[in-house]
């Protein structure tokens, strides 16, 4: 399933965009104003990426609702935990917080053990969450998690990065 959403998000994100420009476009020259039919573009794709974010966040929200219901809560012993800053590179010069975590655990359902791997990213003006996420979630930490199946869930209320969502 993880390949699956890794491949469908960049697709679902290109046609989300493309109708979020085509009805910008078709509400500028409903309008019949010229400033809305030249800013049409720069005012959707703003708008557009804005709305996707919201859409990212409700699928992760639904997912770690259905998780909690439907997937069994054990504690995760993290193994690995670390904090970088990426330094902003070409046109955006802020720099960005990553924090990676590597728990590991017993699967609830087979016995074996598990570890997973999330990373949350933070820009320059959280640093103090960055590191607050990474004191917290520090080596031989006990982390909540949610199982079901072949998916575990830190259960933080931060999301992480889109491609660790499933």
């Amino acid at each position: 399933m993880h390949l699956a959403w890794v491949l469908g998000v960049p697709v679902a994100a290109f046609f989300f965009m493309a109708g979020a420009l085509n009805l910008g476009a078709v509400v500028a020259e409903w309008s019949g104003s010229g400033v809305a039919k030249a800013l049409f573009l720069p005012v959707s794709a703003v708008l557009g990426i804005g709305a996707w974010m919201l859409v990212l966040a409700a699928a992760w929200r639904l997912r770690r609702d259905y998780l909690r219901r439907a997937g069994s809560a054990v504690d995760a012993v993290v193994v690995e935990s670390d904090l970088r800053c990426r330094n902003g590179r070409a046109f955006f010069k802020f720099d960005l917080w990553r924090v990676r975590v590597e728990a590991q655990f017993l699967h609830p359902d087979t016995g074996n053990e598990v570890r997973v791997r999330k990373e949350y990213f933070y820009h320059q003006f959280r640093e103090a969450r960055a590191r607050a996420l990474a004191e917290q979630l520090s080596v031989r930490a006990a982390v909540p998690t949610v199982v079901r199946k072949n998916y575990a869930m830190f259960d933080v209320p931060k999301r992480p990065f889109w491609t660790d969502i499933w």
